[in-house]
């Protein structure tokens, strides 16, 4: 079947045109573009006769169609309060005071009694994860741990459903509308069972990952583009679609590791902080793993993630069983996931073949989201969506004998594809000025101002360490809204100041760029052929514009970008 005909097929899926579905469905109307990812993936597994696949699971999932949500919002004449102007916390407590109709309670309730477990209410609204934009992450996603009485569990539910529903107001989410000049949108909702188990009083699976059948990202000329990419986290998923440290396996070759094999970068690079969903508050709970010990005990398998870095000897062990290891004061545990590619080589089979059958259906690439328990070795898929990308269909020349002088960044490593000609602003976060900087939300702020300032004009955004990072002490914590108008994102890696690039690929904050062609470059200080031209900064900083933070400034001239992700090169180069 040609390609085209394979993605007008996928477009033209409706699950609810199934009988399969008509049990798992409240309410009339649409489910939405990430049910349809997932049912779309569900009948290829049914279908397939692959025995790989009998290892593959699709949670338990039901859904609610966008007429609820048009419903909800109509009898409880919500559109008066979003007309009104009111921030979003108004909104979403209007819709969390909201109530639903007698049937629509009635279905809810019934659903309680036939899931008895921690739930995943999802969005699933008309607009995401379709083929030209990516609303992957612009939308609430709301874990509920599903205990107590029934009324307790129908409330929590049907609260967690109204948040869903109110995300659709979210600042990320109207900007990205706004942007893209699209004109609302309407929500269905996905109820999915956590896949997991409990671990004392807390719930998480144990491992989560995003895999992609295309790996756009490559960090050495090693890795191919056709074999993909995969980010492997220890516990919730959260950690891995977000800028968090996760473990990235290239499939090309599961030892090449984008840090290098120095164990200073491994540790450096390692995850160390987990998510997991508290059973007593019901809240998701953040904890670094070496002051969380104790877990070691549920986790028979934790030497083949979790391992030990040796500060003094800079050296990195394995680990010897569950007993909790002897630490010295500069020693901690990382999850490096070493042996795990070792250890579970069908895991890696499963996935390249799931990937590549997906892949081979839809008609493009695909990213998914899923979760592995090694100890059964069963593997959840939890999302399915396509993976577009224009970088494919793009040509850059990059200009020979540049004035040395004149370039500002060299990168070779993760950038994009794409030229930037032209630019006549370019925002500087000092990388010194933010460390010292207490309260760092407030330089999140000010790029905020200036981003609404130069609305309709591209620029350049220079900062350390990673952009969209939640913690601010590792870049700056910025949200999509934010920094929309930019044209291309520069990541400044300074060993010395602690800033650290993070590799991108897999997470929310990256797809926004991706889908919106906004530029990507990397540059350390501690790679020899990457260029950080300091100087320059340094000696225009009395000619920059001021700004309402000491630590953010403006440069003006002329500012060109040229970006070839093929190759791996990448410059920004100033023309005064």
């Amino acid at each position: 079947m040609p390609i085209a005909s394979k993605i007008t097929r996928y477009l033209a899926f409706d699950p609810q045109l199934s009988p399969l579905y008509h049990d798992q469905t409240i309410g009339q109307g649409k489910l939405g573009g990430k049910a349809r990812g997932l049912l779309f993936a569900e009948q290829i597994l049914r279908r397939s006769n692959d025995p790989l696949f009998n290892r593959v699971a699709v949670p338990v999932s039901f859904f609610v169609a966008t007429g609820v949500f048009d419903d909800f919002v109509s009898k409880n004449q919500l559109h008066r309060i979003v007309e009104s102007g009111r921030n979003f916390e108004q909104i979403e407590a209007a819709f969390i005071n909201g109530a639903f109709a007698p049937p629509i309670r009635k279905k809810l309730a019934e659903l309680v009694d036939q899931l008895p477990f921690p739930l995943t209410v999802r969005s699933s609204s008309l607009l995401e994860d379709n083929l030209r934009y990516s609303f992957a992450g612009k939308y609430l996603t709301v874990f509920i741990t599903n205990t107590g009485t029934k009324e307790e569990r129908v409330a929590s539910l049907e609260k967690a459903v109204k948040r869903v529903f109110a995300s659709i107001y979210s600042p990320n989410a109207v900007e990205y509308r706004r942007k893209h000049g699209l004109r609302g949108d309407k929500m269905a909702v996905i109820i999915q069972q956590l896949t997991g188990k409990e671990h004392g009083s807390f719930f998480y699976p144990e491992i989560s990952g995003v895999g992609f059948s295309k790996n756009y990202r490559r960090w050495t000329k090693e890795v191919r583009k056709e074999d993909g990419v995969v980010r492997l986290v220890f516990g919730l998923g959260t950690r891995c679609v977000g800028r968090e440290y996760a473990r990235t396996f290239s499939l090309t070759d599961l030892d090449l590791r984008p840090e290098g094999h120095n164990s200073w970068s491994i540790a450096k690079y390692s995850q160390e902080r987990f998510d997991a969903l508290d059973l007593v508050s019901g809240n998701i709970r953040v904890f670094n793993i070496n002051q969380k010990l104790s877990i070691l005990k549920y986790h028979p398998c934790f030497n083949q993630y979790g391992q030990i870095y040796r500060a003094a000897k800079e050296q990195i062990e394995n680990f010897t069983g569950t007993q909790l290891p002897t630490l010295g004061s500069r020693d901690k545990i990382v999850l490096t996931f070493q042996n795990f590619a070792r250890l579970h080589p069908d895991f890696f089979r499963l996935i390249v073949t799931l990937m590549t059958t997906l892949e081979k259906e839809l008609g493009l690439p695909v990213d998914i989201e899923f979760t592995y328990d090694p100890e059964e070795r069963l593997f959840s898929l939890v999302q399915m969506r396509p993976l577009p990308s224009y970088e494919e269909y793009r040509s850059v020349q990059i200009p020979p004998n540049l004035p040395p002088d004149n370039i500002l960044f060299k990168g070779n490593r993760m950038l994009t594809t794409g030229i930037l000609l032209g630019v006549t602003r370019l925002i500087y976060v000092d990388p010194y000025l933010y460390k010292q900087t207490r309260n760092k939300h407030s330089v999140a702020r000010e790029v905020e101002r200036l981003n609404r300032l130069l609305e309709g004009e591209r620029y350049i955004l220079v900062g350390p360490g990673r952009w969209g990072s939640t913690k601010a002490e590792l870049g700056v914590p910025v949200s999509y809204s934010q920094i929309s108008n930019a044209g291309l994102i520069v990541e400044l890696g300074i060993r010395q100041a602690n800033f650290v690039p993070e590799l991108p690929y897999g997470t929310r904050f990256f797809h926004d760029l991706e889908v919106d062609n906004i530029l990507y470059l990397s540059v350390s200080d501690t790679i020899s052929d990457n260029t950080f031209n300091s100087a320059w900064f340094n000696s225009k900083a009395t000619s920059a514009e001021p700004t309402g933070h000491p630590a953010v400034r403006i440069y003006s001239g002329i500012f060109n970008a040229y970006l070839d992700g093929e190759r791996r090169e990448g410059c920004v180069t100033a023309h005064n």
